[in-house]
């Protein structure tokens, strides 16, 4: 009977360690998918509110705690230590709720940065001739994603806005042989957004199901 339950207890042990090993390679995931979204909206930040960073920054703290609470999982599944382990199960829970507003943040970011985005480009594209890092933020995102204007080439010319090479169209504007890109940096820039948008939220719901899933692991422990 001592000898059966003992197995149990090390077959426990070795489910809570294989459960924390997960997570501390999904804490680097997160913390990789938020920087790396925080990256991409810094370069058009011009063009994106700050508070549209906010669940990619919630997203890379998510990771950094799911890291260190998986390290505390390791310890205690190591230790066999019951406190320790309720502790963990408290931790998953908080996660829990901190990756369902991650997710809730991100998919209701996704309906309001269309109108938010053409907005900021009409305001800023008047800036372009005199301002350098309206300029520097226009050519940048004109020439990454192989786009023009806000629907297309020819707003610089219904904008009346005079290059300083003497036309109405930026150099940024034009591909290899001088012809102007065929779309519009708007809705690039949209799609850009949304899908980083959706890859937060899903993100956080995947991450969500693990951390419920470890709740239930330590439940069943």
């Amino acid at each position: 009977m001592g000898s059966d339950l003992d197995v149990g207890m090390k077959c426990v042990k070795y489910m809570l360690f294989i459960t924390n090993f997960m997570f501390v390679i999904i804490g680097f995931l997160l913390i990789s998918i938020g920087t790396a979204i925080t990256y991409i909206y810094n370069d058009f930040d011009l063009f994106i509110d700050d508070h549209y960073f906010s669940p990619a920054a919630l997203l890379v703290a998510i990771g950094i705690i799911t890291f260190f609470v998986a390290l505390f999982g390791c310890a205690g599944a190591i230790k066999g230590s019951t406190c320790m382990v309720n502790i963990y199960g408290i931790f998953l829970i908080l996660l829990l709720i901190l990756e369902v507003s991650a997710a809730i943040a991100a998919y209701a970011m996704r309906g309001s940065i269309e109108h938010y985005i053409k907005i900021s480009m009409i305001s800023s594209l008047y800036k372009y001739p005199d301002h350098q890092h309206v300029r520097d933020a226009w050519d940048a995102l004109q020439c990454r994603m192989g786009c023009c204007g806000i629907n297309g080439y020819t707003d610089w010319g219904e904008f009346n806005i005079e290059m300083s090479n003497g036309t109405m169209i930026p150099e940024s504007c034009q591909d290899a042989y001088g012809e102007p890109f065929e779309f519009g940096c708007w809705q690039q820039l949209v799609y850009t957004v949304s899908q980083t948008a959706l890859l937060v939220g899903t993100a956080a719901l995947c991450c969500n199901c693990s951390g419920a899933w470890g709740c239930f692991r330590v439940h069943v422990g």
